[in-house]
């Protein structure tokens, strides 16, 4: 506890400015067991805008953690996840779900330059899609749905403005006056384009198909804000095959796999458990090479060329 009293110090004395904001995964636990649980979590985020000065650029729910790219000050990004918690708490409670652990916290990571900032609104959108959920843009508890699919204009909702406070209190479980344009829908809670700036991540990419295109292929990236963030990630065998071929033909142009010498091998396993934190388990199977192998190479003090 002293621990996580120390870094939300650390925490709250940072300067206004952008940043990623992730919970802890939940090993034993888990934040949102349905879709009303969700749709809470929707609107405990969209909240966060009216009570403290923060916006909020995107967002996705997991089963037992979340992520928020968003900017504001430090002060008011640890009071707005501790609202988060709050309404959490009281969601699993109502419903009789074990309880948040005491020391659940988060880590909240500076989001320093545009380039920065389109990694990490990409490694939100690539959660559910890493975890085998969903195809890019189409998890309906992240806000990576709204950005450029034409179908997400056609999901409306009631408008706040319409609702009494009584009728908002019974919908959204939350008793603050929303914002009279807010649009809520009957199961997906706020929706994402009332409180969430996405012309501003729109603007960062210059077509769908470049955003897409580097949610699924940016490994580099992925690999280096997940080390940030202390997070796993889980490649499969055809990223994993994508990872190795491209590095291949970068470092010996040319060369067919069977060409490679044996330095050559090391000198490649070497760039690709560094690089992109693959394992050699995982290298094991495209460079044809027993794992004992690849963590001998791995572990070797000399380099290899």
């Amino acid at each position: 506890m002293l621990k996580i009293r120390k870094l939300r110090q650390d925490y709250r004395i940072l300067p206004k400015g952008y940043y990623h904001l992730c919970s802890d995964g939940w090993k034993d636990g888990r934040l949102f067991t349905g879709d009303r649980q969700y749709a809470a979590g929707v609107t405990a985020i969209a909240v966060m805008t009216l009570k403290w000065n923060i916006v909020i650029y995107g967002y996705v729910l997991m089963p037992n953690h979340i992520h928020l790219l968003l900017s504001g000050t430090g002060e008011d990004c640890v009071n707005a996840f501790e609202l988060f918690l709050r309404k959490c708490a009281r969601w699993l409670k109502n419903d009789n779900c074990p309880p948040l652990p005491n020391n659940y916290g988060f880590r909240l990571i500076p989001v320093e330059n545009p380039e920065s900032f389109r990694s990490h609104i990409l490694y939100l959108a690539r959660n559910p899609y890493e975890k085998g959920i969903c195809t890019p843009g189409s998890y309906e508890w992240g806000s990576d749905y709204a950005l450029f699919s034409p179908i997400s204009k056609r999901i409306r909702g009631l408008r706040a403005g319409g609702l009494s406070l009584k009728a908002l209190a019974r919908i959204t479980d939350c008793t603050e006056r929303l914002p009279d344009d807010w649009e809520i829908h009957p199961e997906l809670g706020i929706l994402p384009g009332s409180f969430v700036h996405l012309d501003k991540v729109r603007d960062l990419f210059p077509s769908p198909k470049a955003y897409t295109s580097r949610l699924v292929k940016d490994y580099e990236s992925l690999f280096h804000i997940s080390q940030d963030l202390e997070e796993d990630i889980h490649l499969g065998d055809e990223e994993v095959d994508d990872i190795y071929f491209s590095q291949l033909r970068r470092l010996f142009p040319g060369k067919a796999p069977r060409d490679l010498s044996i330095g050559e091998k090391y000198r490649l396993a070497t760039l690709l458990a560094g690089k992109y934190g693959l394992t050699a388990q995982q290298l094991s199977r495209p460079m044809h090479l027993s794992e004992h192998t690849i963590t001998q190479a791995l572990n070797a003090k000399e380099s290899w060329g």
